[in-house]
């Protein structure tokens, strides 16, 4: 049996992530029934279709979040102690498979303090975009350090309650940050649902190309390196390069130049329409990555499932996620190392471009997509499971 909670994300909010992890589970254990509580609205969003894999499976309970502020740690602390009880105490004997689809300090502490009332408790933790708070200063308070998340992820830890993160460089650097959670710390790399998308129904050309930000703009994504690179490569040259920024803006940018981006506008703080975004990144020769790693370096990015999803070669920072997508595949775009390499770049393109390359950065791609999806990604995390239940008992 396999049990999953989502007691975080409401709606949309990340409901493709929740239905690709239930697709790689269920295919990497046909036999087990599943049961997952979470948010109506979000068991809606994610799990509202038919669907031939989880149907018949799946039993999907609705949880009613607390309505108390996030701040209040120990309302939530105890509220989750309470759903641990309510759920997996009637199935204790049966020794279910336990995985929170997000988790936050409050979720962690619950789950340490309940393996030690239950000893055959065991479960993973899906850690996200929010453990990037472990690098900001710590408060001095000693009482709010010890419910934060580096509290949460270095302290009191147990080979049985485990952390999952999407990206191999993400362990690596929380292991640099917080020795302690290695041990811990597993990697499933993000997987992504398989789209029907028409990714080889246009040819690029040279002088014309279209170069795409996607996503949340915000400094954290490049959105400064993205604009600025739109006005020198707009100013360079007389072809007139199309750049876009298919997503919403983040607050906080008001003071950036986007004036060299020539779309879709209006710019705004709301999502595109789904047509809209589909229709841009159909339309893309290239997706910009100017990540900012103080900020990636502990978080998967969703922008990489669209780029191998519609197959669009990259214009990236020199990152770890894209050498290891590199050292995998081979050649998926071109990584450089800085702003004025980024420029060199573009402008190369649009005089020079290589269509033999481009073809063979899109087929790169299409393998490194097809690794993501659920049947592949089962396999991995199948050998994953196998591996980290069985540690010797002293490991951690």
């Amino acid at each position: 049996m396999m049990v999953f909670y989502e007691l975080v994300q409401p709606g949309m909010s990340h409901a493709p992530f929740t239905r690709a992890f239930l697709h790689m589970a269920a295919l990497a254990f046909p036999d087990e029934p599943m049961t997952i509580y979470a948010q109506q609205s979000h068991l809606d969003c994610a799990l509202g279709n038919d669907d031939p894999v989880l149907d018949g499976r799946l039993d999907k309970q609705a949880y009613t979040p607390p309505t108390w502020e996030r701040k209040d740690f120990w309302r939530r602390f105890v509220s989750t102690l309470k759903v641990l009880h309510r759920t997996w105490t009637p199935i204790a004997k049966e020794r279910p498979q336990v995985v929170f689809l997000s988790s936050e300090p409050h979720h962690i502490w619950a789950a340490k303090l309940f393996r030690v009332f239950h000893r055959d408790f065991r479960c993973h933790m899906v850690l996200h975009g929010d453990i990037n708070s472990v690098q900001r200063p710590r408060g001095r308070n000693p009482y709010y350090r010890a419910l934060d998340y580096v509290c949460a992820l270095r302290d009191a830890n147990h080979r049985n309650i485990r952390f999952i993160v999407l990206e191999t460089h993400i362990r690596a650097n929380l292991t640099k940050l917080i020795p302690s959670s290695g041990p811990v710390t597993d990697v499933i790399r993000h997987p992504c649902m398989p789209a029907d998308t028409a990714w080889q129904v246009f040819e690029p050309l040279a002088g014309r190309m279209r170069f795409g930000l996607l996503g949340i703009a915000g400094r954290p994504k490049g959105l400064d390196v993205f604009a600025g690179l739109a006005l020198r490569a707009s100013r360079a040259l007389g072809q007139q390069p199309n750049f876009r920024l298919i997503g919403k803006v983040q607050g906080g940018n008001d003071q950036v130049d986007m004036s060299g981006i020539s779309g879709p506008l209006p710019f705004s703080p709301e999502w595109l329409p789904r047509d809209v975004f589909e229709n841009e990144i159909a339309a893309l020769h290239y997706v910009v990555l100017p990540y900012n790693m103080d900020y990636y370096g502990l978080s998967a990015s969703g922008v990489l499932l669209d780029v191998l999803r519609w197959r669009k070669p990259v214009i990236a920072f020199d990152t770890p996620v894209m050498r290891e997508l590199s050292a995998r595949f081979g050649d998926i775009g071109h990584m450089c190392a800085d702003e004025e390499a980024m420029t060199k770049t573009v402008d190369g393109l649009l005089v020079n471009f290589d269509a033999d390359r481009y073809a063979l950065q899109r087929a790169n791609l299409d393998t490194a997509y097809r690794s993501r999806l659920p049947d592949a990604a089962a396999k991995e995390y199948l050998e994953m499971q196998s591996t980290c239940w069985n540690q010797p008992a002293g490991e951690v």
